[in-house]
């Protein structure tokens, strides 16, 4: 069979074969939810947590033999809704490009492996596009899927809920605050070990475990290193084995750092930001409790390829072939209050 007839079974294959390591396993965060098994495939109108909000401990009475006893509820319930989002990456193929690279020649040679290059271009495409969703900040309504900013900026409507922290309003669904309030928490600071101590340490009041992870760009994740280094601190490189997905990670003394390839200077353009300032991304800091990540995936919309189409069998069609891969989903955070993240760090 020429190469050019089963050009979409082979493309389609291979997609399908390689597409949790290209798309999600190269994405550390996403990795990192996939290793805790906190991945999802979920149908229904929309996605819903319900949450403990509150201890009923003020309810509790201290008597005397002869008091009377109180009595009382206390809500200490709430629920989040969050909405499906959707996106996709079209992926063409022209009637020349088709003529001009499709076929075999007669020694069964092929000039250019076309399915390989497709695939490769289109997961490239649908990666970068998830690393700039989970570091942006949409909002419940809008299109786009909800990224670690949308939970971790203080006094943003998350999950449908209001947060305001001059008014003590759902202060447990805010993310970390420590000594932050959100009028400082922008504030410049420069990386040390001490620091990520300093900033990890309340989070263990609130549950947090051993799969807490910074998360952090190549220029403060080389401080760290140099630092620990420096001071000739036991490390570990690698230490769960995710070097085969391209990510590098290290433990310094108790902490968890992994390296994102994105959060550098090089993508401030394409995120609105500018180099040099607070929620620039080569100064970004991200402490994430991994087990409230959960990566949310409708089954008939979870990055498979839909198959080519011919266009041209349309009428006024144009004479190309069209595919897509199509997403729909959401990325949630079940307890805010227990990941941190701070915009403006240096090294």
């Amino acid at each position: 069979m020429g190469f050019h007839q089963d050009l979409d079974n082979l493309t389609r294959d291979m997609h399908d074969a390689s597409m949790e390591v290209e798309i999600m396993r190269k994405t550390p965060v996403l990795d990192l939810i996939l290793e805790r098994q906190n991945r999802k495939f979920k149908g229904g109108k929309r996605y819903f947590f319900e949450m403990d909000t509150d201890t009923v401990e003020d309810l509790a009475q201290d008597y005397g033999v002869n008091e009377q006893l109180t009595h009382g509820t206390k809500e200490v319930t709430d629920t989040a809704y969050f909405r499906r989002k959707h996106f996709q990456l079209p992926i063409t193929l022209d009637f020349e490009e088709d003529l001009e690279n499709a076929y075999e020649t007669e020694d069964r040679t092929q000039l250019h492996n076309l399915a390989k290059f497709k695939v490769k271009k289109a997961q490239e495409g649908t990666r970068l596009h998830l690393r700039k969703l989970i570091f942006g900040a949409a909002t419940d309504t809008a299109k786009q899927v909800q990224g670690l900013n949308s939970a971790l900026v203080p006094d943003s409507t998350y999950g449908t809920l209001a947060r305001t922290n001059a008014s003590n309003v759902r202060d447990w669904w805010q993310p970390a605050d420590n000594q932050f309030t959100p009028s400082s928490y922008a504030q410049e600071y420069a990386i040390s070990l001490t620091r990520l101590r300093q900033w990890q340490e309340p989070l263990t009041d609130l549950e947090t475990d051993k799969e807490f992870v910074w998360v952090m760009g190549g220029t403060l994740w080389l401080a760290i290193l140099a630092e620990a280094e420096a001071r000739s601190l036991p490390k570990k490189v690698d230490p769960r084995g995710l070097m085969k997905w391209g990510i590098e990670e290290i433990e310094v003394d108790g902490c968890r750092i992994v390296k994102e390839p994105f959060l550098k200077s090089k993508y401030n353009t394409v995120m609105g930001q500018t180099a040099g300032t607070a929620g620039a991304m080569e100064r970004r800091l991200y402490g994430l409790n991994i087990p409230d990540w959960h990566f949310l995936v409708h089954p008939k919309a979870n990055f498979k390829m839909l198959p080519f189409f011919d266009q041209s069998q349309i009428a006024n069609g144009a004479d190309f072939k069209l595919a897509r891969i199509k997403f729909s989903g959401n990325l949630i955070c079940k307890h805010p209050n227990r990941s941190i993240y701070l915009p403006n760090v240096v090294a």
